[in-house]
């Protein structure tokens, strides 16, 4: 298992959320933390750091608190700063395997990370071992960890970082305490955001749905990526088959993380077109995601309705799945655009160009 790369020796959470961390407070002074927990919720609301925030608050070695127990980590001691870091020996971070082409963690990461857990910790009060994203563990690491999880050695609590928490195995969900993050309120993204001095926060806030570090990562260059891939994407389209079929080889191909990236985010960008379009077609006035392209929107709310929009919301999934499972990128893209142009049909006079 290749070493976390270091990170800055300091925590920054976002905002939100602060009601489920004070509950894990409780629970780690109370003793009654649970011994595998899933953390679970949209992505980028802090699931990963508020596992390592946990991590933190527990084996602190600050000065505690003047005012009863202890209610955050001090953030400045040796423990705090590494695990922060990535580099605290007693906190185990476990990611997709990069010696594999699929977005997976494999049964190999597994059976090395038993074999760290033969040992005793080093420093640690508790042991945390931190799997993200949990829901790439394959069935065979799975099943490989099931009974560590169920009776792990002493003094070590697991936690299961995952967006998709249905695709864990259900031996894996009935074992575990499911913690549930959500969606942060608009205006405290827009608040943080801005006070770092980003701008367009609205825009951004509503695109990333309430999960603050997706709205500065859209901040960061995403935005303009995101926007560069969805016109692609309507380019592709507008065009006939073989721009169809270009399209979607030009996105199966390349570094694996790449590809991940790219692919995800034009099929975010088609699900918030079809999101939008559904909107505009209800007569509804919801700020829309795609309003610096509402032409589009308009033509794909009159050219789909209601029924063309819930076929393709339904393609769309059936590709999701068919890339979760492993199919051929390009055929999983190629039969996803052909089944959209076959609803969207031939544009209408005054429609996209």
């Amino acid at each position: 298992m290749p070493p976390v790369a270091a990170r800055p020796d300091h925590l920054e959470l976002p905002p939100g959320n602060e009601e489920v961390r004070r509950r894990l407070v409780a629970l780690a002074r109370g003793g009654r933390l649970h011994h595998c927990l899933i953390f679970e919720g949209p992505q980028g609301v802090g699931k990963a750091d508020s596992a390592r925030w946990l991590a933190m608050l527990v084996n602190c070695q600050g000065p505690a608190e003047l005012l009863g127990p202890r209610t955050a980590p001090c953030g400045a001691c040796w423990a705090c700063k590494n695990i922060a870091r990535g580099q605290h020996p007693d906190v185990i971070e476990l990611g997709l395997d990069p010696d594999k082409v699929t977005p997976i963690i494999s049964v190999e990461q597994a059976r090395e990370l038993l074999g760290k857990l033969t040992l005793h910790p080093f420093n640690a009060l508790q042991r945390f071992v931190i799997v993200d994203p949990a829901d790439a563990l394959t069935v065979e690491a799975a099943n490989a960890l099931l009974k560590t999880l169920e009776e792990p050695p002493t003094r070590t609590v697991f936690v299961l970082v995952s967006a998709r928490p249905t695709d864990l195995l259900p031996t894996v969900r009935s074992r575990s305490q499911r913690v549930r993050f959500g969606p942060v309120a608009l205006d405290r993204v827009v608040a943080w955001l801005e006070a770092q001095g980003i701008e367009g926060a609205e825009d951004l806030a509503l695109l990333a749905e309430g999960c603050p570090a997706r709205a500065r990562a859209l901040a960061e260059g995403g935005l303009l990526a995101w926007r560069e891939d969805r016109d692609r994407l309507l380019e592709a389209l507008d065009g006939g088959v073989p721009d169809r079929l270009a399209w979607a080889e030009a996105h199966g191909k390349g570094d694996r993380d790449e590809v991940h990236e790219t692919v995800d985010r034009a099929l975010d960008a088609l699900g918030r077109l079809l999101r939008d379009a559904l909107v505009r077609s209800a007569g509804g006035q919801a700020p829309l995601y795609n309003a610096d392209r509402v032409e589009v929107v308009e033509d794909w709310a009159a050219r789909l309705g209601a029924g063309g929009i819930a076929r393709v919301q339904l393609a769309l999934q059936e590709c999701r799945r068919d890339l979760a499972a492993n199919v051929n990128t390009r055929l999983a893209l190629d039969a996803l655009l052909a089944s959209v142009a076959a609803d969207l049909g031939p544009a209408r006079p005054g429609g996209a160009p």
